[in-house]
Parts: C-alpha cells; sequence; structure tokens
C-alpha cells in the first residue's frame, strides 16, 4: 500500500519519512483539446508574463516598436537641450535657458521680440584689462541746503544687475552708469529720479540678450527717461543727463536744459574727441561713440552750469581737463561748480566727471601692476582731515564744534591740490601740521597723518571711513588722492606703502 501512494515521501502531510520523490508522469500527447485544459494554458502564458495583447496586433498598431532606430549621424544633444522639429534639422532648444543651439554654426541664438526671429546671442566681452573708468560728482544746494540737485553712480553694472536678479552677461565690461538730476525746478523730481532711473533702465537692457546696436542702445535709455517722468509726475520731463558706459560703447542722453560733453587730451574748440549732446527742452537727445584711447573724460553738468556767462564748451572742458587727466574727477567738479557760481549761477546746481583709463593689456609691466593689484590687501596712507557742519561722525565728540561749511571745506582742500601735487611728501606733512583736524597731524616725521595699514576689508578698520579706505586701495605708492568724503569730513590721501 505504501508503494502506491500519490503524495511525494518527506512532504509535510506524509504520514512517513523519507528523501526519495516520487517523479510526476506527464503523457507523450502535447494537444490540449479539453476546456479545462485550455484554461489551464492561458493561465500559463498570464503566468509569463503575457500582456493580453498579441504580437501582431501589436506590430500592426505600433511599428516603430519593432523598427530599429536609424543612426542618423549626429551626436545627441548637449544636457538640457532638445530637438525643434519645426525650425528643421539642427535645430535644438533649452526651456531653461530660453536659448537656441545651431548644430550648424555651433552658436546660441535667443527671440528677439522686436522683430520676431531668432538672432545671435550675445557674448559680453571683459576690456577690463585694457580700460578704466573712475566718475565722481559734486553739488551745491540752494539756500540752507533744503534743495539740492542729485547724482547716481554705479560703477558695475554687472553687479547691480545680478542683485536684481537680471541677466547681464551679454554686455561689455567695464559697465557702469553716471547720471546727475537737476532740482531747479523740483528737487522732489530730482530725488525720485536718481532712485528711480536704473530700476527701469536694467530691465530693459537685460530682456534683449542678442547683441545691440548703437541705436537700440539710444532708444532705450530715451525709453526709459521718458518713462520715468510720466510715472513721476514730471509733465514737463526731467533735467538730467546721463553717461552709459558698456564696453567700449558710451551712449549719452540729457533732456531738460543739461548736457554731456566727452572730451580728449587736445584743448581748444571743436577738438577731434570732442561730442556734445544736450537738450534744451524737455525732449531727450541722445548719442552713442565708440570710445578710443585719445578719449580722457566726460562731463556731465546742469542748465544752470551752462547758461553761466562764458561757460562755452570748451570753457567747460578747459576747467575739468586736468584734474581729470590727474584721476580727481570730484576735484574737477568742485572747481567748475565754483567757477560757475563766480560768474553768477545760481544754486541748486551739480556736475559729474568720468576718467577714461587705458592700457596695453600685454604690455609685461601693465600685466605685473594688475597681479600686484590683485594681491594687494593692504596699504598705508596719510590724510589731510578737514571738518565741517554738515560732518556726522561721532568719532569727533568732545572737541570743539567745526565752524566751516562743506563747500570751504573743499575749497580749502582744492587751493591744496597744486601744492601738494609738486611739492611731494614734505610739503604734505608740512599741511598737514598746519592745517589737518586728524589726531595724527602733530606725529613726527613722515608719520604725520599717518593711519597705518588698511586693510581691503573696510570692516577690519577700526575708526577708518569706507570711503577712505577704498580710495586708499585705488591709489599707487606716492600717489595723491582727489577729495574724498566721509562722515567725519574731507580729506586727501597720500599713500605711502
Amino acid at each position: 500500500a505504501g508503494s502506491t501512494r500519490a503524495r511525494r515521501a518527506g512532504c509535510p502531510g506524509d504520514a512517513g519519512g523519507g528523501s526519495t520523490v516520487v517523479p510526476m508522469a506527464y503523457s507523450s500527447n502535447p494537444i490540449l483539446d479539453s476546456e479545462e485544459s485550455k484554461n489551464i494554458a492561458v493561465v500559463h502564458k498570464t503566468n509569463q508574463g503575457y500582456s493580453g495583447k498579441d504580437l501582431w496586433r501589436l506590430k500592426q498598431e505600433k511599428p516603430e516598436l519593432f523598427t530599429a532606430p536609424q543612426d542618423s549621424g549626429e551626436p545627441p544633444p548637449p544636457p538640457g537641450f532638445q530637438n525643434v522639429p519645426s525650425l528643421g534639422q539642427g535645430w535644438l532648444y533649452s526651456r531653461e535657458r530660453d536659448v537656441y543651439l545651431s548644430r550648424d554654426t555651433k552658436k546660441f541664438y535667443v527671440q528677439d521680440a522686436s522683430i520676431g526671429e531668432l538672432v545671435e546671442m550675445g557674448n559680453g566681452r571683459d576690456l577690463t584689462a585694457s580700460m578704466t573708468v573712475h566718475g565722481d560728482a559734486a553739488a551745491q544746494a540752494a539756500g540752507s541746503g533744503n534743495v539740492a540737485s542729485r547724482n547716481a553712480i554705479i560703477n558695475d553694472l554687472h553687479k547691480a544687475a545680478a542683485a536684481m536678479k537680471l541677466d547681464f552677461s551679454h554686455h561689455d565690461s567695464p559697465a557702469a552708469m553716471f547720471a546727475i538730476y537737476d532740482a531747479k525746478a523740483s528737487g522732489a523730481f530730482a530725488e525720485a529720479a536718481a532712485k528711480g532711473l536704473h530700476v527701469r533702465l536694467l530691465p530693459r537692457l537685460a530682456k534683449h540678450r542678442g547683441n545691440w546696436e548703437n541705436e537700440r542702445l539710444e532708444a532705450v535709455v530715451s525709453e526709459s527717461i521718458t518713462s520715468l517722468a510720466a510715472e513721476i509726475g514730471a509733465e514737463s520731463g526731467i533735467s538730467l543727463a546721463v553717461a552709459l558706459l558698456l564696453g567700449g560703447r558710451l551712449v549719452l542722453a540729457a533732456s531738460g536744459g543739461s548736457a554731456c560733453l566727452l572730451f580728449g587730451r587736445d584743448g581748444g574748440e571743436g577738438g577731434m574727441d570732442d561730442e556734445d549732446v544736450a537738450s534744451d527742452g524737455p525732449g531727450v537727445a541722445t548719442g552713442c561713440v565708440i570710445l578710443e584711447d585719445s578719449h580722457v573724460g566726460v562731463l556731465l553738468t546742469v542748465d544752470g552750469v551752462r547758461r553761466a556767462p562764458g561757460m562755452t564748451g570748451a570753457r567747460l572742458r578747459a576747467l575739468v581737463r586736468g584734474q581729470v587727466s590727474s584721476e580727481r574727477p570730484r576735484a574737477a567738479c568742485i572747481s567748475l561748480l565754483n567757477e560757475a557760481r563766480r560768474l553768477g549761477a545760481e544754486a541748486p546746481i551739480v556736475a559729474a566727471a568720468v576718467r577714461f583709463g587705458w592700457t596695453d593689456p600685454d604690455a609685461p609691466a601693465q600685466k605685473k601692476a594688475r597681479l600686484e593689484a590683485s594681491r594687494l590687501t593692504k596699504v598705508r596712507c596719510r590724510h589731510i582731515l578737514l571738518r565741517h557742519t554738515s560732518a556726522t561722525s561721532q568719532l569727533d565728540r568732545g572737541r570743539p564744534k567745526a565752524t566751516r561749511t562743506v563747500g570751504e571745506a573743499e575749497e580749502m582742500l582744492l587751493r591744496l591740490l597744486p601744492e601738494l601735487a609738486m611739492g611731494g611728501a614734505s610739503a604734505f606733512t608740512s599741511r598737514c601740521r598746519q592745517d589737518s583736524d586728524c589726531d595724527t597731524k602733530l606725529r613726527g616725521g613722515e608719520l604725520s597723518g599717518d593711519l597705518g595699514w588698511l586693510d581691503k576689508d573696510p570692516a577690519k578698520n577700526r575708526k577708518i571711513p569706507t570711503s577712505v579706505v577704498r580710495a586708499a586701495f585705488s591709489l599707487s605708492v606716492g600717489q595723491l588722492s582727489d577729495i574724498v568724503a566721509s562722515e567725519r569730513g574731507v580729506h586727501l590721501l597720500l599713500r605711502t606703502g
């Protein structure tokens, strides 16, 4: 009886033990003709991964699944790009960057909304190795100083655009903006314009990422000024002058009687490098100049200065050329405004001056100077400080109150500049002991007015104003600075180490 069991020996449920297995007997006939057998077959097919769709029907409905991919000979798209059949063969698009790529030209393209076509994407050039730009401004307020013209200087538009989360990489470097706003008609309009022009201009410059023609740049600057005037309610327009630098191009704009005057090394009327952009009415006048190494700088000023007796274009340039050439644009502006007032100009008045510097990027001496400047972490300076009634520093509490105005302090330093520039360190020592309001004026020898070693990080220099530290790092050893304003007063610096 035990030999005829249907169970396998040794399996759970068996009565006896053992390790042998009784093999199942299979029929040699594979034909499944009973209904139960057919059902079993279907179950087996399902368990083996059968999808329920016949292959012949799937092949008929989706033949691409059964066709081997053809080798197009083209490499796969770069990461983030996909083919754009609607543009034809060889075009790729990145949705994240909103940029097109042509396989044929290997160049990037962007959509130009003004013409509805693809244009080559701009690629900003870095020209900072061959040119530098430095500007400053000065103003004289009316009456008690409540009505003052304004200025706005942005030395790095790329940083300003990044702070606004704008892509500015298609514009050249250096990129900067210098502007003055006349408060004669309305101090409120001048204040609002000074705060608002760059906020309207930078998004417009960032929007089009292709290459910019000169005319398009002029149009965008003019449009920004016009829209700003409408937004702040200046129905008669804004009196302003703007210089926008983008690499080697300078866009000038003026309205409401203001003017921009570009000049070179040579004096006289109608110099080859001279360019005037001026507006005698509410409309915006613009111009765009390709700068050359013969260009020295540009002056921005307002109607009140221009209308002073004898203030021709040649005279205006002559008044600022020397100081601007010596890297002292603020002193140039102070000198100009003082002369305008002497000739009868009424405050409020304002002026800004910009200095262009040119170097050969491949000259060994220039390369060495740039490398040393980039590694510089500390400098040593002396200063002459003149306190004035508008100074706000708490460091001078307990001292006798200053009696000179800011204008008088600036005028005094302006008169000292020629003497100090000619006399060097010994003249600086003499004048520091005689005229400075600083703590170290009475130190011996060449330490008179010494500020010690200044760190490049302004936060690490206790009691030294940030504007003084920045000015110190812009000087070479032995160089005399421009007039520097701070919360303590006005300064002249001499770098000694």
